[in-house]
Order: structure tokens, then C-alpha cells, then sequence
């Protein structure tokens, strides 16, 4: 095209500047001449991005090849066979097949005026009223943002699907269609559903076909996503947490569809709070479930893989456990402390119910609202409370000892008439009552305060343990 405008164009069309007046014929032979070399070499390069960049399709593979797998080879001897064989001609460079195979050229009309590939697959076990069979391969190359209050984790992964679509077949080995190709869309892909998952970025999504010369067509699907995972945190700290992914196509039979296990792989799985099985471990299971088909009812075809998230309580027990058994010693030493020096009983006392207080809500707010106890929330509760009955002792013995003092001196009184016999103050016998309250808060002042100071810890400890035994 380049070369057709140019033809026309004589020295007359070129506005050479005046200081080329004198040698303007020559100077205008030498402008039309690059001008052309210019042409004919990007003409050239356009040429070599399109035979040699992508090429021919390489050497031919059998199309009864693995005829036993994803279901059955192509029937060549059946009433599609001489269509087949057709197909199985088909060749050319890379952008000249894509277009032909999916628009089935050139049996398009032989297949009843159908122009794309669409559709369920074709093969020897569809032509025989038996599901299609769809393999399954999982790589997952990395799980994060694990998130206890949300129940939710992230996760990168690749779902490579493999089945057999008669239509595909070619005389090459291999054709590769990305999500860029505008044929694309052309070509039947499974609309598979993730049960658990609950968004995916669409932004990092990447597909591409690998179509085989005897009909196979390998789909991979590359996502980041997010997924739920029901959290049981009664053990927490020390929590394990089982979580699955559910694959199905939607609204498909398993009369229509059969999906099959392939590999799983993936890489090392690590993460700083959780130990994450890794992907050669993971469990894989069939399932089925049943859903409204049209008037009727049907069952699914599903995939189920599981693995498990094991908490590492470190984070946990430095954030919560560590600090709330710091505040209870501090109120513990606040029982040796002078039950005169009121501040000061009453700081230890009243700090540590605060600041433990906070952090039971901090903890709360960590976990979504759950109508159970856990383990780190009742050995909080546990530090709570034994940190408060601390605070109601000191309120006790703070009592009894201003009482015991006082019923002490008028006891003393008692005991002075007594000894000088007068008979008028003798009428003033202290009650029984005062002299079993007088029993009770001496008993108080003198015992109480000294049994705490060993009994709270040997009490704390067995509770300790009994929550936090990992």
C-alpha cells in the first residue's frame, strides 16, 4: 500500500527548502528513494511478525491419542468420522486456524449452519448420551491475609481444566488462544463455581486455551481471590480450623457434566499466626448435591478439596495471655501491701480491672460475635474475676479492721469496768451481737489477708493451666 502512494509521487510534489534550490533534482531522488526503502522494509517486518512470529502449527498428533481418557477419542469410523477427518485436515498459521476452529470452518454447513465451538463438548462418550468428563488441576502458589473476624483468607491459585472437544481437532500439535485473542470468547469454556468463594480480582485474572490436535482442549485460569472459611473458636488460642473448596458448574447435570480430579500442587505455604497444610496434603473428595432442574430435580457433579489452619498461638498468648498474667501479679503484690496506705491498695487494685477489662475488648473485637466461649476469652474472665475478688478483699479486711479497732476499744472499756466493779456501767454490757461481730472481723483482720496471698496464686495457676494446656 505503502509503495502504491509513493509510485505516483514526482519531485514536483516535494517543498524542498531553498537551500537545496541548486541541487534539487538529485536531493529529490534521495528523499523518494529512503521514502521507499523505508516502505518496503516495514512491509517486510510486518510480514515476519506474521509467518515467522507465529508460525505453523508443529507436527501432528494422532487423534486417537489417549482415546481412553477425557471421554474416549474421536469415532472416526462413525457417522461423523468423514467430518472428522475434515477437521483433522485443518491447518495454517496460528491466526488463520484460531479463526477456523471456532467458527468450525470448514464444516460449518456439514454441522448444520452452527458457527462457533461454544457449546458443551463434543466426544465419543457425549455421542453416546454419557457426560462430558472434565478434568480438574489446582496449583496454588500462595495463601494470605488470613483474617480471624471476617472468616475470610486470600488466596492465589490456577485451575487448569482438561477435556476433549472433537471440534479442536487439527493437523498440528498445539494451538495456544490467550483472553486477548478476539476469537476467544469463541471457544466453550466451563463457567465454574467456587462455593466458598466470596470475590475475586478481577483485575488479576489471566485465561488462556491450550488446544491439542486430537481434540483436547487444556483451560487454565489463573485468579487471586477471596474465600470464606467457618471459623470454630473454642480452642482458641490453640485453634484448627478446617476449610474447603467446593467446585461445580452451576445449573449442569452430572448427567451433562462429570468432573474429575487431576493433580494438586502448588508452592510452600507459610504464613507468620497460621500453619497452612500444604497443597501435596490437601484431601480431595467427590461430592454431590441436589438442585431444581427445569420441572425436576437433578444432582451436581462437585469437587471438594479441604485442608486446615493451624494457629501458632505466639501473637496471641504476647498480646493477651502475658499481659493479663502481668496484672495479676501486680494486684496480687498489691495484697502485701499495708491495708493502711489506702492509694496505693486502691491503684493495684483498680488498675489492673481496667486494663484487663479493655483488652477482654480488644479481644472480643478481634473475633466476629460468636455466642460461645473460647479458652483465651474464659482465662481472661478468669484473670478478671480473680483480680476483682483481690479489689473486694482489700474493701473486707479494710472494714474489718477500722470495725475490729473499734469494737476492740470498747471491748477494752468493757473489760475496765469490769475490773472496778462499778454497778452503774455494768448495765452497759455490750450486746452477743457485737461481741460475734467483734469474733468475726477480728478473725477477719488477722486471716483473711494472709490465706489470699497463697491461696490466689495456687488457685490462679490450676485455672491457668486448665484453660491454656495447649
Amino acid at each position: 500500500v505503502g509503495l502504491r502512494e509513493l509510485a505516483p509521487l514526482t519531485c514536483a510534489h516535494l517543498h524542498l527548502p531553498s537551500r537545496h534550490h541548486i541541487d534539487k533534482p538529485v536531493r529529490c531522488r534521495e528523499i523518494l528513494s529512503a521514502m521507499r526503502l523505508r516502505v518496503c522494509l516495514l512491509a517486510l517486518l510486518i510480514l515476519y511478525s506474521l509467518v515467522v512470529a507465529t508460525g505453523k502449527c508443529g507436527s501432528p498428533l494422532s487423534p486417537l491419542a489417549q482415546g481412553d481418557k477425557m471421554g474416549g477419542g474421536c469415532d472416526f469410523q462413525g457417522s461423523m468420522g468423514s467430518v472428522y477427518e475434515i477437521m483433522y485436515n485443518r491447518s495454517g498459521i496460528d491466526v488463520v486456524l484460531v479463526s477456523m476452529l471456532a467458527h468450525l470452518e470448514p464444516v460449518s454447513q456439514m454441522m448444520g449452519g452452527i458457527t462457533s465451538i461454544n457449546s458443551i463438548p463434543t466426544s465419543n462418550s457425549t455421542s453416546h448420551d454419557l457426560p462430558a468428563e472434565l478434568e480438574l488441576g489446582l496449583t496454588i502458589l500462595r495463601i494470605s491475609e488470613i483474617n480471624s473476624k471476617s472468616q475470610t483468607y486470600k488466596m492465589h491459585y490456577i485451575l487448569r481444566w482438561m477435556w476433549r472437544d472433537c471440534r479442536l481437532l487439527m493437523n498440528c500439535d498445539k494451538l495456544r488462544v490467550s483472553d486477548t485473542n478476539a476469537e476467544f470468547n469463541s471457544f466453550w469454556r466451563p463457567q465454574v463455581r467456587i462455593a466458598e468463594r466470596e470475590d475475586d480480582i478481577e483485575a488479576m485474572k489471566v485465561e488462556r486455551h491450550l488446544l491439542l490436535g486430537h481434540g483436547w482442549d487444556v483451560y487454565t485460569e489463573e485468579h487471586v481471590s477471596y474465600f470464606r472459611c467457618p471459623w470454630d473458636f473454642q480452642d482458641m488460642p490453640f485453634d484448627f480450623q478446617a476449610c474447603t473448596l467446593t467446585f461445580l458448574v452451576p445449573d449442569e447435570p452430572d448427567t451433562t457434566i462429570k468432573l474429575l480430579w487431576g493433580g494438586l500442587e502448588g508452592n510452600e505455604l507459610t504464613n507468620a499466626e497460621w500453619s497452612i497444610t500444604q497443597p501435596e496434603e490437601w484431601t480431595k473428595s467427590y461430592t454431590s448435591e441436589m438442585f431444581k432442574y427445569g420441572a425436576d430435580f437433578a444432582y451436581s457433579s462437585e469437587l471438594v478439596a479441604e485442608f486446615h489452619l493451624k494457629r501458632e498461638p505466639s501473637y496471641l498468648m504476647h498480646t493477651f495471655v502475658i499481659p493479663s498474667l502481668m496484672f495479676y501479679l501486680m494486684s496480687w503484690v498489691g495484697l502485701w501491701i499495708d491495708v493502711a496506705a489506702v492509694p496505693a491498695r486502691a491503684a493495684v487494685g483498680v488498675i489492673p480491672v481496667l486494663v484487663t477489662s479493655n483488652k477482654m475488648s480488644a479481644l472480643s473485637a478481634s473475633i466476629p460475635p460468636i455466642s460461645y466461649p473460647t479458652r483465651l476469652s474464659n482465662f481472661m474472665m478468669m484473670t478478671l474475676m480473680i483480680i476483682v475478688v483481690h479489689l473486694f478483699e482489700y474493701g473486707l479486711i479494710h472494714y474489718a479492721a477500722r470495725r475490729s479497732k473499734a469494737l476492740g476499744k470498747m471491748m477494752e472499756r468493757w473489760e475496765q469496768v469490769l475490773q472496778d466493779n462499778s454497778s452503774t456501767e455494768k448495765s452497759k454490757e455490750p450486746s452477743w451481737l457485737l461481741k460475734i461481730e467483734f469474733r468475726i472481723v477480728t478473725c477477719i483482720d488477722l486471716y483473711v489477708e494472709v490465706a489470699t496471698r497463697f491461696l490466689s496464686p495456687l488457685i490462679y495457676a490450676i485455672l491457668a493451666a486448665v484453660y491454656l494446656q495447649a
